[in-house]
């Protein structure tokens, strides 16, 4: 049969083809259809000429099934089945609840909100699958824009008149020293405390966070020495753990633990790091703004309103960036 005849009439004649095969009688049918007998007669007729074959035997006992039409009958249960599903399929993915979330994130962002996003997303919307890009923020900028992921999360800021960004929380920074440091046993440290040490830095000029922690230091009144630069927050914590240097972290880092690793609360206390959630402006994904509320309501719950509104800190962070080298 030709395709192209079938693409007007066929679910119509199915719906009435599929009444008449549980009646096994034109006029119950028809009833059923809400239409007359001769009009169901007729399309059931054209329905047999578009498959080429009889699909009812009519005699003076009545109707009955053909072999063909016994075939047809146990298929059109799965045409509709099948419908009903792509029509589902369809809404649910016109709200945001099916479809596919590329998101870009630093190694740093992978602690407590963001897992925790992750797991609340994925148990509203089981049907959304998702993928995590670990980059620096140059690279998710530019994927952003090329449309290969739909979400950036990074900290410090990025200016982008084409993207659109908010603070989903601020955070404090904390010392992470070997468990055997000696300062360990100060209560808080000051910044300067820690000149003395090699450092363990994300990469800089890749990492905003890295260059933001490099100019606290030179307030502080030191150039820090730089024993290795590294891209994943794990790093940082493996060469702390090993005695290899210290280092400076966003407090969600806290939450890893690792063994032979001490972190201290600095006083006073450096500026606090925002985390950024950067998505195109104008994108029509209903999938994008899904993940977004989720992400705000776990900061609402978690963290309060402030979680999400401390324009002082911006103001602090640009000042340090601003800083010239002592």
């Amino acid at each position: 049969m030709d395709p192209h005849n079938l693409r007007h009439f066929e679910l119509r004649l199915l719906r009435y083809f599929s009444v008449l095969a549980d009646e096994l009688h034109f006029g119950r049918a028809a009833a059923r259809l809400s239409m007359s007998q001769p009009p169901l007669s007729q399309q059931i007729r054209v329905l047999e000429e578009k498959i080429g074959a009889p699909l009812f035997d009519r005699n003076r006992h009545g109707v009955a099934l053909t072999p063909a039409g016994q075939t047809l009958k146990e298929q059109v249960p799965f045409v509709f089945t099948q419908l009903a599903h792509a029509i589902d399929l369809t809404r649910k993915t016109a709200r945001g609840q099916h479809g596919k979330l590329e998101i870009g994130t630093v190694s740093s962002a992978m602690v407590q909100l963001i897992p925790e996003g992750l797991r609340v997303f994925s148990g509203r919307y089981p049907q959304v699958s998702w993928t995590l890009h670990e980059m620096p923020p140059p690279a998710q900028l530019q994927a952003l824009r090329e449309q290969r992921i739909d979400v950036c999360l990074f900290r410090m800021k990025h200016n982008d008149t084409d993207l659109a960004s908010e603070v989903l929380l601020y955070e404090p920074i904390v010392a992470a020293l070997p468990a055997t440091h000696p300062l360990c046993r100060k209560p808080d440290l000051n910044l300067k405390d820690l000149a003395g040490d090699p450092f363990i830095l994300f990469r800089l000029g890749q990492s905003r966070l890295a260059d933001f922690l490099y100019q606290c230091c030179l307030q502080a009144g030191f150039s820090p020495t730089i024993q290795q630069q590294v891209f994943e927050v794990q790093t940082v914590l493996s060469l702390v753990a090993a005695k290899l240097g210290v280092a400076l972290l966003p407090a969600s880092t806290q939450q890893l633990v690792p063994a032979g690793v001490v972190f201290k609360r600095l006083a006073p206390p450096l500026p606090e790091v925002p985390l950024y959630v950067v998505y195109r402006a104008n994108d029509i994904s209903p999938v994008v703004p899904l993940f977004l509320e989720t992400l705000r309501g776990l900061v609402e719950h978690d963290y309060g309103p402030s979680g999400t509104s401390e324009p002082v800190n911006e103001e602090r962070i640009e000042k340090v960036f601003t800083a010239r080298e002592p």
